[in-house]
């Protein structure tokens, strides 16, 4: 019981291995015993040498052929007696022999291999008649040994078996001379099973020989049967074949590999290396030169021991550098060892016996220095650099100088060495580098500075201390002061300047920097302007220092003033009034009645803002225009726009077209002028048509405010019903503009 249980718990396991990855082939086997399948005509009697279960069914097997000719209506085995399941193929023995081994209760019968072979694996493509049989299994060896493999194995009936099913519904007929052939059981029955029969690692090495089947039944009590049937052989050949692929290890290692590609055996397999850490896969890497072994397991858990040995591929190769290669006396020199091909662990120096990857020497003199590296793996590399010691330059010689703010000057090395290079710097060491060359040209000088240069041999060499270069700030003259000027279009100008200052030189331009240089003096004059314009000018001292910026004067044009806007504020019989707006900056008004003929000083005076024509008669029209007057001629004002007013006849009503309510005590009423006047209703409105003035009254005017609101400037309609004092009534409409 011991030995079945630890072959099940193996058979389990390669099952699975078996299902996931292995395919079955036919296996050659003799020893046949019956006919059991009919192949054609005359009958199925004719064909087969015995029924396959008892007499009293007289059942046989049919092909496919064999259906066609005896018009069954299914069923049937495949004509060319191959069989495939999944990825099992199972080839029935030929169908005009003895094609089944037929083994009875109590019987023992052999099937032997045609070619004996090795085998991972075996399946038997078998069934049993009149029930399940109990069967025992032996696999017989070349080598004279034997191995029991199934003991006791329960093969199900052909009809109705659940497990290891390889085909069912090929149907069964009578064994019988002729029709009818009494075909049953398709399209689910009869069955074939697959017996699985894993081999022992020890198995699998050896030669299978024959196959020895023992049909040891005991039940039923039906005896001879149940009748165990063996149908065909397949199986899965076992040959191991281990090709190992080796990669030295190297200086960059440890790298060695070894690659194992194993065939031949029952895939998939495991793989146990004697590595630290355990490495598990086909193939070992990161491996150091040295002797290696694995154990390689097959699907069905046999191992198989390889060893095998990593060699040592001493490919190091360095280099070195030194950092300054050639130094002056004192100056610390950086020896590196570059390791190009490798991985090196130890390095040392020699003279010196010095130990690192980089090490740091000071030279007293040119020499060559070597390094040898190593590593653990027995790797070994060695290289050299020479190293070379130059004099140091002497101090250079540099004059001080003297510069305007925002100034440029050059600081100039004297007698310069051909082969040395020039740095300057602002600190006497450290400090950043400003310029290299034997001249230094610093432009925008605003401060007195120190700079400091230094010689720098074509070795490399720098002289000991650098050289301090001053520089001093000359003083600068201010800015000089002018006057802006207006002038009228075409008119000239001289600008002039403020308390010039003895010794300095003022210079004119047309741009705040650089531009055009336009005249030197204090004063500068300009002819004939026709556009505003701006000229900038400096003063230059005697140390020809310019002040630090230009003082803009403009020359603007006079502005023309604006139009004045008169107005006829009253009227009389015999006398016309107007008014006119103040003009802001204007210096006095001008009016004239003759369309500019002629100009008069206002009734009010030269700056007053109303005139009055008196000594006129009735129904006389006077129109007149006002200009408004500055210091300049190119300032005075454009002339009004004419306004016409005329003195009122006997029966004539006057209602001005403008009114300006803007409390300066002119015209700040609107009002109805006439004679012989009974009564008056007069009526304003706004632009939407409402009401917002009524007088019933000739001495009540509009002052431009309703419901206690100032309104705003714009033209208002008004309507005027007047009777006058002979009962003639005289109705008007118009239009009023309100100006604030």
């Amino acid at each position: 019981m011991r030995f079945v249980s630890a072959f099940l718990f193996s058979l389990l396991f390669a099952m699975l291995c078996f299902t996931a990855t292995a395919q079955l082939t036919p296996i050659a086997v003799t020893g046949f015993n019956q006919d059991a399948i009919a192949e054609g005509g005359p009958s199925s009697l004719a064909t087969t040498s015995l029924e396959v279960d008892g007499a009293f069914s007289n059942r046989v097997m049919y092909t496919n052929s064999f259906r066609t000719f005896a018009g069954i209506g299914g069923g049937g085995l495949p004509d060319n007696g191959t069989i495939v399941s999944g990825t099992d193929t199972y080839q029935l023995a030929p169908f005009t022999g003895n094609n089944a081994l037929y083994i009875y209760r109590n019987e023992t019968r052999n099937l032997s291999l045609a070619t004996p072979a090795s085998f991972a694996r075996v399946r038997v493509l078998a069934f049993t008649t009149e029930g399940a049989s109990s069967l025992n299994v032996r696999f017989n060896f070349s080598d004279g040994t034997f191995t029991d493999y199934l003991t006791n194995y329960s093969l199900p009936d052909w009809f109705n078996g659940a497990a290891n099913v390889v085909l069912q519904g090929f149907g069964r007929c009578g064994r019988v001379a002729a029709a009818p052939w009494n075909a049953d059981a398709f399209p689910s029955n009869p069955r074939m099973y697959y017996v699985d029969i894993p081999l022992t690692c020890t198995d699998k090495n050896k030669l299978l020989q024959s196959i020895t089947f023992a049909n040891v039944s005991t039940f039923p009590n039906n005896a001879p049967f149940p009748n165990a049937v063996i149908m065909a052989v397949s199986g899965i050949g076992y040959s191991q074949n281990i090709v190992p692929v080796i990669t030295a290890s190297d200086c960059n290692g440890p790298n060695g590999t070894i690659a194992l590609t194993v065939t031949g055996s029952t895939s998939p397999y495991t793989y146990t290396w004697n590595t630290i850490p355990v490495q598990t896969g086909s193939t070992a890497t990161g491996l150091a030169p040295g002797n290696y072994s694995c154990t390689i397991t097959d699907a069905g858990g046999c191992p198989t021991v390889y060893n095998g040995v990593i060699p040592l591929n001493n490919n190091a190769v360095i280099t070195t550098s030194a950092n300054p290669l050639a130094v002056c006396p004192g100056e610390q020199v950086t020896l590196s060892a570059i390791v190009t091909i490798g991985v090196m662990t130890t390095f040392n120096w020699t003279p010196g016996n010095l130990n690192g990857q980089t090490v740091s020497i000071n030279p007293v003199g040119t020499a060559t220095y070597t390094v040898n590296a190593g590593n653990s793996l027995g790797c070994t590399a060695s290289a050299q650099v020479l190293v070379t010691v130059n004099p140091t330059p002497a101090a250079p010689i540099v004059a001080n100088g003297a510069v305007c703010p925002g100034g440029t000057i050059t600081l100039q090395v004297q007698n310069p060495q051909t082969g040395y290079t020039y740095n300057w710097y602002d600190v006497v060491s450290g400090g950043s580098l400003l310029n290299s060359g034997v001249s230094y040209l610093l432009n925008n000088v605003t401060a007195n500075a120190t700079y400091y240069v230094s010689a720098t041999s074509s070795a490399g060499c720098i002289s000991i201390v650098r050289t301090p270069v001053t520089i001093t700030l000359n003083a600068v003259p201010a800015a000089p002061q002018i006057n802006p000027l207006e002038v009228c279009p075409n008119a000239n100008a001289i600008l002039s300047i403020i308390n010039p200052q003895a010794g300095f030189t003022y210079n004119w331009y047309n741009a705040a920097t650089t531009g055009l240089l336009l005249a030197s003096g204090t004063s500068f004059v300009v002819n004939n302007i026709l556009s505003p314009v701006t000229y900038y000018v400096e003063a230059v001292n005697a140390s020809s220092c310019s002040s630090t910026t230009r003082t803009p004067v403009d020359i603007s044009f006079l502005q023309q003033l604006p139009q004045p806007i008169a107005t006829l504020t009253n009227t009389t019989f015999t006398s016309l009034t107007f008014s006119w707006t103040a003009v802001p900056g204007a210096t006095g008004y001008e009016v004239t009645t003759n369309g500019g003929l002629s100009f008069q000083t206002p009734s009010s005076g030269a700056t007053g803002t109303t005139h009055t024509i008196s000594g006129l008669t009735g129904n006389t029209t006077v129109t007149l225009q006002v200009r408004a007057l500055k210091n300049e001629s190119c300032e005075t004002s454009l002339l009004s726009a004419a306004v016409a007013g005329t003195t009122l006849s006997s029966k004539e009503i006057f209602v001005p077209n403008v009114f300006t309510p803007n409390g300066d005590g002119r015209n700040d009423i609107l009002l109805v002028y006439g004679n012989y006047v009974s009564s008056i209703r007069f009526s304003v409105f706004n632009q939407w048509g409402q009401l917002i003035f009524l007088s019933e009254n000739i001495n009540t005017g509009w002052n431009g405010i309703y419901k206690g609101q100032a309104q705003p400037t714009g033209v208002y309609a008004y309507t005027l019903k007047v009777v006058l004092q002979d009962g003639t009534i005289i109705n008007k409409k118009g239009s009023v503009n309100l100006i604030r």
